[in-house]
């Protein structure tokens, strides 16, 4: 009996860990959280289509995700134990993959940074690993599925990467698609050192055609030093532009992370070429949250009236005149203001004393379209709500 008891002991940990799984499920799912979006000032046709996934957690420890929009919100706890488990909560859109393309998306990975969409096809790639060779990474098989949306036809074709194209593994970012070439970013790691790749692939010929490094970091670097993608890792691109940037820190005495030098590209699609962004002095403090949005790149700087947007134009080559948005706040370090730009429209959610004020912009007027609040309707007093990304339905 002695030489089983360890075999006992953890099946015993895993059917009670399941179990407390469940019972806390159903105690947790007689008290669903509600939201409701009050409108204060501005066109209340402005939220008609839009979805805010969200995160929320009380004192209590009930975590929900949430789908807030203008009827209300939506509760969603029906995932089972080992998909808690395996994966992350997925982005919205894979809802709607998974309902319209069903076949299409079994077995695939829920990364936005995976896919290709347009108005004609869903494009999945992916780098399987063929095992380790000797200790000098993992040889790959790029996989390349594609779905005419019109037929619901699927094909797929791979492609076995060169010799030299060895890593411990390889995380994607982006995919882009143009006149037969497709153009996959990303991150490869091996014994320590980083790069930042382009792999275009002839669709026609179905073949590796170029292997461009971006950026790469020497293994004497790595433990201090980072590539960051800036783009918009939540939403499947389609943008003609990466942002990226190099980053070289230390840590100080507290444990504080202190950025010693950033440098900032653009990678352009259209034409590869890789340019270096020149920041202002007083903006560079704020380089990791800087935002692509179509030929803009925006930079957010908050204050205690509101935001400003210092924006330059990629295409003219020049810093152009800052937008500013007032909104009140009580946000902290634990609970900081949402803000994404979408449609050419700055969406903002900030914690105030009564639940959460909401703004939507335009960024190209600095025009105020809509103002409102997000309120809890449980009326819990500690609680976080986190906006994970804001949809519209009508995309």
């Amino acid at each position: 009996m002695k030489k089983y008891w360890k075999t006992i002991l953890i099946s015993l940990i895993i059917v009670m860990t399941i179990g407390s799984y469940y019972i806390q499920q159903a105690m947790a799912s007689k008290k669903d959280v509600s939201f409701k979006i009050e409108t204060t000032n501005g066109d209340k046709g402005e939220i008609d289509n839009l979805i805010l996934q969200a995160s929320y957690q009380n004192g209590g420890n009930i975590h929900r995700w949430l789908q807030i929009s203008k009827d209300g919100s939506t509760n969603q706890i029906s995932r089972t134990f080992f998909r808690d488990l395996v994966e992350a909560h997925e982005p919205l859109m894979f809802q709607k993959y998974m309902q319209e393309y069903r076949n299409f998306m079994r077995g695939k990975v829920l990364n936005p940074g995976q896919y290709f969409e347009d108005e004609d096809r869903l494009i999945y790639t992916t780098f399987q690993s063929n095992g380790r060779d000797k200790g000098l990474g993992n040889l790959f098989t790029l996989q390349i599925d594609t779905l005419d949306k019109k037929t619901n036809d699927s094909s797929s074709f791979e492609i076995n990467m060169p010799d030299q194209v060895r890593y411990d593994y390889i995380n994607e970012n982006d995919v882009y698609v143009e006149n037969g070439k497709i153009k996959i970013l990303a991150t490869s790691y091996l014994n320590g050192e980083e790069e930042l790749h382009i792999y275009t692939v002839d669709e026609n010929k179905q073949e590796l055609e170029h292997d461009s490094i971006l950026a790469k970091i020497e293994l004497e670097e790595r433990a201090h030093a980072g590539i960051h993608i800036l783009n918009d890792d939540n939403k499947v691109q389609n943008e003609n532009y990466i942002l990226y940037m190099v980053e070289k820190y230390k840590y100080q005495d507290d444990d504080e992370r202190e950025t010693i030098s950033g440098e900032m590209y653009l990678y352009n699609y259209l034409n590869n070429e890789v340019k270096e962004l020149t920041i202002p002095a007083e903006l560079k403090p704020y380089m990791k949250s800087m935002i692509l949005h179509g030929t803009d790149i925006f930079i957010p700087v908050h204050s205690a009236i509101g935001i400003e947007l210092k924006r330059y134009n990629i295409e003219k080559k020049q810093w152009e005149e800052h937008l500013s948005f007032k909104y009140p706040s009580i946000a902290n370090d634990e609970e900081a203001p949402f803000l994404q730009i979408t449609d050419d429209k700055l969406y903002l959610v900030s914690r105030v004393s009564d639940g959460h004020f909401f703004f939507i912009g335009d960024v190209r007027t600095g025009e105020s379209l809509y103002e409102g609040k997000i309120i809890n309707e449980n009326k819990d007093a500690d609680y976080s709500l986190m906006i994970e990304q804001i949809y519209n339905n009508m995309n």
